[in-house]
């Protein structure tokens, strides 16, 4: 089974290897977590193996997407244009033109022979729906990225009451794997550390213990071996 590194070394050892190509990954977390930083990553990871790769970003434009990889040390200047393409999705816009999406995003796929490919964040797209409509709106989405034979992650808020789980809990049924990046305290007023789970990843016999990790200047780096406390 040919699999993609993550980007992240010991999520990679955590995955035994990385992420099952034409997966696809839903990354789950609270704000602060890091979820578009390891979508960065991820990004980076293929643009230096010279994979063809998207970014779909639902709420932040080019030049903020630019920037944050680069506050991490990654150029994704140096791809564009070659074997980057940074798109900005309009929302509102998709919602009202779902058919249209069905025609141009296996379009833009094909044509830029994608192999990986990242939508940050989908929760900004779930919202405008209600819940009959969400689970429409994102099986289509699971069907286009299925058929392209695409890899891709995709990040999500988790529920304020259950951080393994996304916003809505839709997003878990349509993937093949799910990350959930979270805040781990163990008592009131203890430090708050951060911890990464594969809640669930297809065809993989992954590691089922939270592993602490941080967000350095490089981007986040996992304790594989490292216990929780």
């Amino acid at each position: 089974m040919e699999k993609l590194s993550t980007g992240v070394e010991g999520l990679d050892r955590m995955l035994e290897g990385g992420i099952p190509k034409g997966h696809i990954v839903t990354v789950v977390g609270a704000y602060g977590t890091g979820k578009t930083t390891l979508a960065l990553q991820y990004i980076y990871a293929g643009l230096e193996n010279g994979e063809n790769c998207m970014y779909i970003s639902f709420d932040e434009d080019e030049e903020s997407i630019l920037q944050d990889a680069e506050s991490f040390g990654m150029n994704f200047r140096d791809y564009l244009g070659k074997n980057l393409e940074i798109v900005k999705l309009e929302a509102i816009e998709v919602k009202e033109s779902l058919r249209k999406i069905k025609s141009d995003l296996p379009m833009m796929i094909q044509s830029s022979n994608v192999q990986r490919i990242v939508l940050d964040s989908i929760s900004v797209f779930e919202t405008l729906f209600d819940e009959a409509e969400r689970w429409k709106a994102l099986a289509t989405l699971r069907d286009i990225l299925k058929k392209a034979g695409v890899t891709a992650i995709i990040t999500s808020e988790a529920n304020k009451s259950i951080p393994t789980v996304s916003k809505y809990g839709i997003l878990e049924y349509i993937s093949d794997g799910v990350i959930c990046l979270k805040f781990v305290r163990r008592g009131e007023f203890e430090e708050t550390t951060l911890g990464i789970e594969i809640v669930k990843m297809r065809r993989v016999r992954h590691s089922r213990k939270v592993r602490p990790y941080a967000i350095t200047e490089n981007g986040i780096v996992v304790y594989e071996e490292a216990e929780i406390f």
